[in-house]
């Protein structure tokens, strides 16, 4: 992946749905127009993993299922006729907006923004990590998205104004991101509970806007962003009290990627270049989850950690966003564990750079069994 669009995510990879998918359904009920903001995206930023897994609630894929697909199936079924049609005719809007309002506008110290469930949990993970790997990482900000953007009209509005300078989705005219905002924000302010569904804000990330020439992007701070909905889905699964500490360490590891310039090497091909840094970021999580000086894991539960919402069961191998299948991925976090286990002392931990270097060694036998 190359130096402009190196925004991670901690799930597996996305694929943007196509409307045609829905039209059986939204045409059987007197369904709004698909939004404009619905239009095709001219870059991916943040992959949303959970617009993989609606897609597939509909239209089954064959491979296996996972955890994600199961969850998602849930969200999916419980709601209610009007709900689903809405959602289907404003599929971007709604699993976008929380995502990319925590991007543009979200900052550490506004309480729009702030850490709720496992606030504790991940604020103390994060300050641990930050001493655990020798890198640069004063300036990243930890903060929440949450689902209630979605009903604030001026809030949906300036989001897709925001993605609309990124170039994250086409161009629509203001009139065009006035209508839909007011729409989805009408809609929401009369369904209860229902702007809070996980679905809005299953996901986490890590960015970094360095070298990245839109001057939109490379003016935000680094950020790593966790949703409500990705904390919602460890307590229900019963790896609340692993899961997300997990994958804080897999998102801290982009940014050690981002600083030590991992992004700047490695293969040309997408595919292959997500999955080594993907698969890279899944050892140093388990290296940090298994250590001493870490989180001092049991290797089972950290692996089930990074194993139970990073994949989706797509068959998506060549996708630019692939992260590795389940067993490459499974290899890749039982070498960084058994790394952190052969450590002599027990407290040393290996620099950032010497880990990268001996991972990039280990790489083609992980990815060949």
């Amino acid at each position: 992946m190359n130096r402009s669009t190196r925004l991670f995510v901690t799930l597996g990879a996305a694929t943007l749905l196509t409307l045609g998918l829905w039209s059986p359904v939204a045409t059987a009920t007197a369904a709004p127009s698909p939004a404009p903001a619905a239009a095709t995206a001219e870059r991916d930023l943040v992959e949303i993993p959970a617009k993989a897994a609606v897609r597939q609630a509909v239209t089954p894929s064959e491979c296996a299922p996972t955890l994600l697909n199961s969850y998602v199936n849930g969200l999916v079924a419980d709601m209610t006729t009007e709900q689903l049609t809405f959602l289907f005719a404003h599929f971007d809007t709604l699993m976008d907006v929380p995502t990319y309002d925590a991007l543009f506008f979200g900052t550490s110290g506004d309480p729009d923004y702030a850490l709720e469930s496992h606030a504790h949990q991940l604020q103390n993970t994060f300050r641990d990590l930050r001493r655990f790997w020798d890198i640069e990482s004063a300036d990243i900000q930890l903060m929440a998205m949450h689902g209630d953007v979605l009903l604030d009209a001026d809030r949906i509005a300036a989001t897709l104004t925001a993605m609309v300078q990124a170039r994250v989705i086409a161009p629509l005219t203001p009139a065009q991101i006035r209508q839909e905002a007011e729409t989805v924000a009408a809609f929401m302010q009369t369904q209860g509970d229902f702007y809070d569904n996980p679905l809005w804000t299953l996901n986490a990330y890590a960015f970094t806007g360095e070298d990245e020439t839109n001057p939109v992007l490379a003016a935000l701070p680094d950020k790593l962003v966790f949703g409500d909905g990705i904390l919602a889905a460890y307590d229900a699964i019963g790896l609340g009290d692993v899961g997300p500490r997990v994958i804080m360490a897999h998102e801290f590891a982009h940014h050690v990627q981002f600083e030590l310039g991992v992004f700047d090497t490695g293969p040309s091909d997408p595919s292959e270049a997500t999955r080594r840094t993907e698969l890279m970021a899944d050892a140093m999580a388990s290296y940090y989850g298994v250590h001493k000086k870490g989180l001092a894991l049991n290797q089972k539960r950290v692996t089930d950690a990074l194993l139970s919402f990073y994949t989706v069961g797509d068959c998506q191998f060549a996708s630019p966003g692939h992260h590795g299948t389940p067993l490459q991925r499974e290899r890749a976090a039982a070498w960084g564990a058994e790394l952190a286990a052969a450590a002599k002392p027990r407290s040393y931990v290996i620099p950032a750079a010497t880990f990268i270097d001996l991972f990039e060694e280990a790489l083609p036998g992980i990815i060949a069994g």
